[in-house]
């Protein structure tokens, strides 16, 4: 068992859920506005302001869709995109 640790918690990395629900967890907090540093430049003439982030939400994103299809396909269920019908 390979972990790593996000957000101060070890996941194991050879299990899609976990790593989706940790993820997840991370994405959360940054719609919330937490996990975005500030920062700033000064020099005589001017003062800037800056905001940023470790990984832009696009990315997570990508990452997360990913992690759902391959924790989907370990648990049997199939996954072709946004929308899935049980009947």
């Amino acid at each position: 068992m390979e972990t790593v640790k996000i957000d101060g918690a070890p996941v194991d990395m050879n299990d899609p859920c976990a790593l989706y629900q940790a993820l997840y967890a991370i994405k959360l907090k940054r719609i919330a506005g937490e996990s975005v540093e500030e920062g700033e430049i000064a020099s005589p003439v001017t003062r800037r302001r800056m905001r940023y982030a470790t990984v832009s939400l696009a990315d997570l994103d990508a990452e997360l869709s990913r992690l759902a299809g391959a924790c989907n396909a370990k648990n049997g269920k199939r996954w072709r995109g946004a929308a899935s019908f049980h009947f």
